[in-house]
């Protein structure tokens, strides 16, 4: 192999070597800007799973209290329903002469 070959395989080694290393430079800088996108994705979702945590916790003390309130509103309707039929009860032994004390004669 002659001198002028031997600097030839030289250069190109050379000339791989510089375009390896500015290749790997540019990889580097792309996985830099990877990485920052995805910390601010990252992020975000992390922002929005909060976010709906807390409108979960908000969604299930709503339906506790609601709840709540038609247990209220169930036992206020039984007792309603009772006080009716206690006073339809009355009406209708009125209606009839057995209950009170008038009598037709």
């Amino acid at each position: 192999m002659t001198n002028e070959e031997m600097n030839k395989k030289m250069e190109f080694i050379v000339e791989q070597q510089a375009q390896f290393a500015a290749d790997i430079q540019a990889t580097r800088e792309v996985q830099a800007a990877d990485s920052k996108l995805f910390k601010d994705a990252l992020l975000g979702v992390m922002d929005i799973v909060g976010r709906l945590t807390r409108a979960q916790e908000r969604t299930e003390e709503t339906v506790d209290s609601l709840a709540a309130d038609i247990k209220l509103l169930t036992e206020a309707q039984s007792r309603t329903d009772e006080r009716l039929n206690n006073l339809i009860s009355v009406v209708e032994r009125h209606i009839s002469g057995n209950g009170g004390s008038h009598s037709h004669a």
